[in-house]
């Protein structure tokens, strides 16, 4: 004994010691280096090491007056490939962005758990058998006593003792369960049992076939198809919600998609306005140095000249900074690969802006939003999934209580298909019925998660409440900066008049000898603000339309664009 138990002890710990090394090799992979992840990020950015050639010092002076003698730069004119039209935007947007596409997988995954929640019903084949080979000793001892109306067995007293024997059982079971949406269960089993007893020179053979059928049902926690089936209607629910914020995330993304274009089509155009004020810069130079040379001039207007060209390439290098910026932003929206991203300059717009009053009726669009946006959907959906789930809190406060019934017939005989066919003569039947119940002492974590649900729902009606409240809010003050960007067109375009007639009269002034170039530089500087301004209002108002569509909820019939539409959940 103290030999078998120190090997067994050596071999728990050789078997330890295996298990732990094997631990080891398994763990290797998903080691790691903390060092490096903390010393990540930590280098200093080396600029000289990032350039393209060799650092080189340049008098800073001298590089200015080259950039200032530098030619304007020609009109941007990309290839046929960079148009981008509005209706061409909406369909790659639509089509390629990666927040729609990443989005667009939801409901298909909320629409698979459905499927699965739907085949919770469904039956199953159940098969099984087993064979038992077994020699067995010699039984141990039973005692009795005989009570019998024969006087020569009763009372006698005896005792038995089963004898070694070899046995040979062989049991196989086939059936089929089936679950039912009112909560309970049926099911039918065949089975087939053979068992050969062999001892000495006697053989004992008994084969048996039954055929079975059972019924299951609770009556009160668990019960009713409504009970049973709210998994799979929550599933639905959530295939209306996926497909909700699904349709939500595209009119977000295409908002700021068309937003991006307006903001791409500003810096278009205040990059043509700063190129052409740049040219009357230049030209204004060209002016002051004949005047100069006539001696209608004093040489010290050359300075205010050359500080008005100066001024207006500052202007259009910042205008060329925010072409780039815009249309690398376009060009994110539109999912380009990162050579597109690189190369976003060769995007531009062709659609221009749409110059209508609309009258408005803010009340008429508030009605609608109430209507139309998807939030509003979203939320009565979890409404609808909040009244579920109460009805299954008040559910599971009662009482468990299942009822059982099976009915069976079955025969022996000699042979196994003997048996199976004298159990359908019905001769041999049986049947049982039988009740169990299960009632808590205090039933509180059921009445806790029933005053939940409960409070989960009043918590969402009141956030309905207020999220309708909001919406109305976004209609109305989209409405106002719509009516408000209107105006600003017009007070922008009086600006440009006003400010293009003082750069004429200047202009002229000067030339007659009546002006000085530092009032040519001051209109000119006036004229190119105007200007720039007056494209900031026309994008605004553009913008505006988009934002009075999106609170409204119907910017994606707006933009004229389609996507799938959320089911309709019972």
């Amino acid at each position: 004994m103290m030999r078998s138990t120190a090997s067994l002890t050596s071999c728990l710990a050789v078997t330890a010691v295996a298990v732990l090394a094997g631990c080891s090799r398994w763990d290797a992979p998903l080691k790691v280096d903390l060092r490096r992840l903390v010393d990540r990020g930590q280098a200093p950015v080396d600029t000289a090491g990032s350039s393209i050639g060799d650092p080189v010092e340049v008098d800073v002076s001298e590089e200015a007056k080259r950039f200032i003698d530098e030619p304007t730069p020609p009109a941007r004119s990309p290839g046929p490939a960079g148009e981008l039209s509005l209706a061409d935007l909406r369909h790659r947007v639509l089509s390629e962005n990666l927040d729609v596409a990443v989005a667009n997988v939801a409901p298909d995954i909320a629409r698979e758990f459905l499927d699965a929640e739907r085949a919770k019903f469904d039956a199953a084949f159940v098969v099984g058998a087993a064979f038992t080979d077994a020699d067995q000793p010699k039984g141990s001892t039973t005692l009795y006593d005989v009570s019998s109306d024969a006087a020569a067995l009763d009372g006698v007293s005896g005792a038995f003792t089963e004898p070694a024997l070899n046995r040979e059982k062989l049991e196989a079971e086939v059936g089929l369960d089936a679950p039912l949406p009112t909560g309970g269960s049926v099911g039918v089993r065949q089975s087939l049992k053979s068992d050969d007893k062999t001892s000495g020179g006697l053989v004992s053979t008994e084969d048996r076939g039954a055929l079975r059928f059972s019924y299951s049902q609770p009556l009160l926690r668990g019960a009713g198809v409504r009970v049973n089936t709210a998994s799979i209607r929550l599933a639905e629910i959530g295939v209306g919600k996926e497909a909700a914020r699904t349709r939500l995330t595209a009119i977000r993304v295409l908002a700021g998609a068309e937003k991006a274009y307006w903001r791409l089509y500003a810096a278009e155009r205040v990059f043509e306005i700063r190129r052409e004020q740049l040219d009357l810069a230049v030209a204004n130079i060209d002016l002051v140095d004949l005047l100069i040379r006539e001696g209608a001039a004093a040489p010290l207007e050359r300075f205010s000249a050359e500080l008005a060209v100066a001024q207006q390439k500052e202007a259009l290098v910042g205008a060329e900074r925010d072409l780039r910026l815009r249309s690398r932003e376009l060009a994110v929206a539109l999912n380009r690969d990162a050579p597109g991203i690189a190369n976003a300059t060769d995007l531009s717009t062709t659609d221009d802006p749409d110059l209508v009053r609309y009258e408005i009726d803010p009340e008429a669009l508030v009605t609608r939003a109430l209507t139309e946006r998807l939030e509003l959907l979203e939320i009565e959906l979890e409404l609808a999934a909040d009244s579920i789930r109460v009805d299954l809190g008040r559910n599971a406060t009662l009482p468990a209580f299942l009822l059982d019934f099976e009915y069976g017939i079955g025969d022996r005989s000699g042979t196994l298909a003997s048996s199976f066919a004298d159990s359908l003569d019905f001769d041999h039947q049986s049947f049982t019925i039988g009740a169990r119940a299960s009632i808590p002492v205090t039933n509180n974590a059921a009445e806790a998660r029933l005053r939940r649900a409960m409070l989960s729902r009043v918590q969402r009606l009141a956030t309905r409440d207020q999220r309708r409240l909001a919406i109305s809010q976004e209609v109305y003050d989209a409405a106002d900066v719509l009516e408000l960007a209107w105006r600003r067109i017009l007070a922008a375009r009086q600006s440009v008049i006003a400010a293009g007639g003082a750069y004429d009269a200047a202009s002229r002034l000067f030339a007659d000898g009546l002006r000085n170039a530092q009032d040519v530089l001051v209109a000119l500087q006036q004229l190119g603000d105007a200007r720039q301004k007056e494209v900031a209002a026309i994008v605004a108002y553009q913008v505006a339309q988009i934002d009075l569509a999106f609170a409204t909820g119907v910017l994606l019939g707006y933009a004229g664009a389609e996507i799938q539409a959320a089911p309709t959940v019972e």
